[in-house]
């Protein structure tokens, strides 16, 4: 692929991310100021649309098939220069869906009494919050984009998989914690 494509097809991949990032944020958003939604709720809807997720990733196999053409296109180039590696990638995917939906289920389980309803909306908390989820995303795509483009064979991308997921694990927990202690000070500085 030339040097000018790749660019313009990393760049629409980008873009697109973000758009739809901010789009089903903006949805979130909207839902649960106008629904009274409890946590509960939350949790289930949230571990089914991952489950399905899971389930459609796993039926899909090693297809390269999306309804979003730019994402297609980076399948296709990503599937050719990984190689094998992308076939361990996207399944690891799926697992961490499950698990992450087995979550979503566990805290439905415990909170399926409960009659607390979603926060009420602070918009300089979720502005923030929004931007932090960006910035990861986007940090994390470039990585990984970097990573692909700069491979020159198949050798190159060896055992990719296992560390991002390993550094994906250990950024998880540093970032739930400092994502606890930053919402406990902002909780309590506002009391």
């Amino acid at each position: 692929m030339e040097l000018t494509d790749l660019r313009k097809m990393r760049g629409k991949q980008i873009a697109v991310t973000n758009g739809l990032i901010l789009t089903l944020l903006t949805i979130y958003f909207v839902m649960i100021s106008v629904l009274d939604v409890t946590f509960s709720v939350l949790f289930l809807i949230l571990g089914i649309s991952i489950l399905i997720q899971a389930i459609l990733g796993f039926l899909k196999s090693d297809s390269t098939k999306s309804f979003i053409p730019i994402f297609e296109q980076v399948a296709n180039y990503e599937k050719q220069k990984m190689g094998r590696e992308w076939n361990k990638q996207r399944r690891m995917g799926f697992i961490w869906n499950l698990i992450l939906s087995g979550l979503m289920f566990m805290q439905y389980y415990f909170s399926r009494g409960s009659t607390d309803h979603v926060f009420q909306i602070d918009f300089t908390f979720m502005f923030v919050i929004t931007l932090i989820a960006l910035g990861l995303i986007n940090i994390s795509l470039f990585l990984h984009i970097r990573k692909v483009d700069r491979s020159t064979s198949e050798l190159d991308m060896k055992g990719y998989t296992w560390k991002s997921s390993l550094v994906a694990v250990v950024v998880g927990v540093v970032l739930a914690v400092a994502s606890i202690a930053f919402i406990m000070f902002y909780i309590l500085s506002n009391l």
